[in-house]
């Protein structure tokens, strides 16, 4: 795993397994008593654009199925996109959703995100200039959202499809608020 120091932060790209053992394994020695750690992971609308797809292309086989005379062609190209494409963007989806984490515990965000290419952020909550949360249209209807991050330095991070970015969002500013204080 390729890492890379940087402003009193980490930013890695490669795997980094995190431990099933909850936010306290996740982070060990970072755990302030004061602040319980906070940990947020993907939430299903990661897989909607899968669904989606899924959908259209069985309405375009149920129609090229009911013309009169059946279209072949388009049934079997439907067809072959379902067979093949439609697993592919729900394998890929999955393996986004089991590679999104992102734990607030102590004074220290972790997070680790996507898929191929990973990529892990290991940042002091005092390098974080400020945590929004931006939810996509179907996001707000469903759900989730993403968490916009701007360190100190100047770089910005998007995580999408989190379950619970307010949460995260809300730990960072209250830990920024009682620095500030």
């Amino acid at each position: 795993m390729a890492t890379r120091q940087f402003g009193g932060h980490s930013e890695s790209r490669g795997f980094r397994r995190f431990p099933s053992a909850g936010p306290s394994a996740i982070l060990p020695g970072m755990i302030d008593s004061s602040a319980p750690p906070v940990l947020s992971r993907a939430h299903w609308t990661i897989y909607l654009p899968s669904l989606v797809v899924a959908a259209i292309w069985t309405g375009v086989y149920v129609w090229a199925d009911t013309r009169e005379p059946p279209l072949a062609a388009i049934r079997s190209i439907a067809l072959a996109i379902e067979a093949v494409v439609v697993p592919l963007l729900l394998l890929h989806a999955f393996l986004r959703a089991r590679t999104l984490r992102v734990a607030v515990a102590g004074d220290r965000l972790d997070a680790q995100w996507g898929f191929p290419w990973r990529r892990a952020l290991l940042v002091p909550l005092q390098n974080v200039a400020g945590a929004a949360v931006r939810p996509a249209v179907a996001q707000r209807v469903f759900g989730g959202g993403a968490l916009a991050l701007t360190l100190r330095d100047g770089k910005r991070y998007l995580i999408a499809d989190l379950a619970q970015p307010e949460i995260v969002a809300r730990a960072i500013t209250a830990h920024r608020e009682k620095d500030d204080t």
